[in-house]
Formats: C-alpha cells, sequence, structure tokens
C-alpha cells in the first residue's frame, strides 16, 4: 500500500514537505537555547487585581494585573522560576492575557532580577499556519500549486530587493526601481502559471499596460488637482515625497487584481479558440467582453475591501475617541478609497486592453476568425 502510494512523485514531495513541517514546528517548539533573549513557559497564572475605568468619550473598559510564575527554558537561569507581574485591558489594546503553556519573550534586570513581558513567542504558530498554506496548495494545486510558490517567493523577493536597494541608496527612484521590480514579478509569475507562451506575452503586455495607465491617470489628477483631498497626513511621519510613496503603493496594490483579470480573460478566450476555432468574430469578442463584465465588479470590490480592513482598527479607535465618522474616514480610508479607486480604473481599462491584444495575438499567429 506504501510503495503504490509513494509511486506518484507529488505523493513523494507532499510526503517530504509534510515530514519537514513536522520537523520545523517541533524546532520551533524546543528552539529556546537558540535565543539571546530570555525565554520562559508560563506555568500558573493568579488574578489578584482588577479595575473599571471609563473614558472622557464615556468608553467602558476593565484593567486586570496578573501575577505569572514564569519558568526560564535558557540562559544560565534555565530552569528557574520567577514571578513577573502583566497588566492587561479586557479590551486587548494595550496587553493580552496569558495562560498556563504560553512562551514568552522576557526582559530580565540584571541587578534587581526583576522582569517584564516583552511579547509573546510566536514562531511555531508562524511555521505551523504557512506550512498548512504551502501544504494546501501542493495538495490541491500539485504542479500549479508548486509553480504558485515558486512565483510568490521570488515575488516577494523582488519587492524586498527593490525596498532594500532603496534604503541603502535613498537617491533612488523608489516609483523606477519598484516598477522595475512589478515589470520582472509580472513576467516571472505568469510565465511560471501559464508557462511560457505566445499567449503569455499578451497576458503580461495587458497586465503591465493595465497597471501603468491607471497609476498614470492617478498621477495626472494628482498633479492637475495639487493633491486636493488627498490626505497626506496619515503619511507625515515619512521623510520623502508623500505623492511617490502613494503613486508607488498604488502600483503595486493594483498589480495583482489587473493580473487576476487579465489572466481570466486571456485564458478563457484562447479556451474558447482551442475548443471552437470557427468562432465568428463578434461572438468571441462578447464572449471575452461577457468574462471581463462577470470578474470586473468582483475584483474592484476586492480590492476595496482589501485596502479598508487595513484601516479599520484605526478607523474605529479614531470613532471610540470622540471624532465624527466624516473626519475618521477622512483621516484613515481617504487614502484607501483613492487607491481601491484607482485599481477599479486598472481592472476596467484591463479588460478591453487583453481583448485587443488576444486579437491581435491570433492574427500573428495565422489564425483567421469569421
Amino acid at each position: 500500500m506504501i510503495h503504490r502510494l509513494f509511486r506518484n512523485p507529488w505523493h513523494v514531495i507532499i510526503g517530504i514537505c509534510l515530514a519537514l513541517t513536522i520537523g520545523l514546528v517541533s524546532f520551533t517548539y524546543y528552539n529556546a537555547s537558540f535565543y539571546q533573549v530570555p525565554i520562559g513557559e508560563v506555568t500558573k497564572v493568579t488574578s489578584h487585581h482588577s479595575k473599571k475605568t471609563v473614558d472622557e468619550q464615556h468608553n467602558r473598559d476593565t484593567h486586570y494585573t496578573d501575577q505569572l510564575s514564569v519558568k526560564l527554558l535558557n540562559t544560565a537561569q534555565k530552569g528557574a522560576t520567577l514571578k513577573v507581574e502583566h497588566q492587561y485591558n479586557a479590551s486587548h489594546t494595550e496587553a493580552q492575557p496569558y495562560r498556563v503553556g504560553d512562551r514568552l519573550l522576557l526582559h530580565i534586570n540584571a541587578s534587581t532580577n526583576e522582569a517584564y513581558v516583552v511579547e509573546k513567542k510566536r514562531d511555531t504558530l508562524v511555521v505551523t499556519v504557512l506550512s498548512v498554506f504551502i501544504l494546501s496548495l501542493l495538495v490541491i494545486g500539485q504542479r500549479i500549486g508548486l509553480q504558485s510558490i515558486v512565483s510568490l517567493m521570488m515575488n516577494t523577493g523582488a519587492i524586498l530587493v527593490a525596498v532594500w536597494l532603496y534604503n541603502q541608496n535613498p537617491n533612488l527612484n523608489l516609483f523606477l526601481l519598484m516598477s522595475i521590480a512589478v515589470v520582472v514579478a509580472t513576467s516571472l509569475t505568469l510565465a511560471l502559471v501559464t508557462g511560457w507562451q505566445s499567449r503569455t506575452v499578451v497576458t503580461i503586455a495587458s497586465t503591465i499596460l493595465g497597471t501603468f495607465i491607471c497609476v498614470g491617470i492617478a498621477w495626472l489628477v494628482i498633479t492637475l488637482t495639487n493633491s486636493q483631498g488627498i490626505k497626506y497626513e496619515t503619511m507625515s511621519f515619512l521623510t520623502v515625497q508623500p505623492k511617490m510613496i502613494f503613486l508607488t503603493s498604488v502600483l503595486v496594490g493594483t498589480l495583482g487584481a489587473v493580473m487576476d483579470v487579465a489572466i481570466t480573460i486571456s485564458s478563457g478566450m484562447y479556451e474558447i479558440l482551442q475548443r471552437t476555432p470557427s468562432i465568428p468574430t463578434q461572438r468571441w469578442i462578447k464572449a471575452g467582453q461577457n468574462i471581463g463584465k462577470d470578474i470586473m465588479g468582483t475584483m474592484t470590490n476586492i480590492l476595496l475591501f482589501s485596502y479598508l480592513a487595513g484601516s479599520l482598527p484605526m478607523l474605529l479607535l479614531f470613532l471610540k475617541n470622540g471624532n465624527t465618522l466624516t473626519y475618521s474616514i477622512s483621516m484613515n480610508w481617504s487614502l484607501e478609497i483613492c487607491r481601491a479607486i484607482t485599481g477599479g480604473i486598472g481592472i476596467v481599462l484591463t479588460v478591453p486592453l487583453t481583448i485587443l491584444l488576444m486579437q491581435i495575438w491570433h492574427r500573428w499567429k495565422g489564425g483567421h476568425i469569421q
């Protein structure tokens, strides 16, 4: 039975990944000795104080003080048990409660031997979640899943290299660096997912054109209106021009949605041609338009929700502190809404661009549509 199971090479790959997952999760759970920061495991929690509070905005909360017994897992004091006072509130806005078995990163005062919690040790959780994600891709997607993992790693690498180069050389143009990273990431991703063939060039071209055209429109509007209505105050901590950072974030954020639209339309139209080579031109174009209409709305909503979700905690914090809804949205969602609208323009423009390029590709291939 086992011999038959491992005849399939994908079963072998999944088995190796599963073994690596078990090994990595086990290692991160028992790797305290590799840390220079003191690490302790909570062995006992004693709640000895609580206090209810109400602020000037009538927000109610409860503050707790726990006494933690923490057994050290590394350093020269390994095995010793420390008493650590830990404060948190019911809303968990300042800190979170800890339970028996939690592993914590500590700071210990060398002179007084007093300790406090820096944060929870989370490497085991991170490795577990990433492993489940990778295994899911491999089990369900197999070859495509493996290619997706490789493309994800390369795309992340391309973006990080651009950021690293800018950090090392601030005189470089961040938008130009990220543009190069976007072109490289798009080409590698689509080549891996669809294979390197002539129609892949169509998808790459429509993705890049759709992305850069919408960013160009955003730049033109911002320039002509002198950035009126855009709250750059949320990026006031930056020491570089916020307009460039904003356009760069639009470029990277829009790419994924535009790429999805381009590959869906091009793959759909290609499949139609493969199954019905004699399809009339207008029906073929109409099919591409129908595919585009079906995904435009969903992709635009996905883009909007993705942007807004990141700023939702700050929006709620502003509202809880007595700010008006209009002011809170203006300060936290104005840039996100601008990004979403710009990305939506890119999604809409990518539909006719991809259909046009698919027609050019088919004629170049010598095809003839009635």
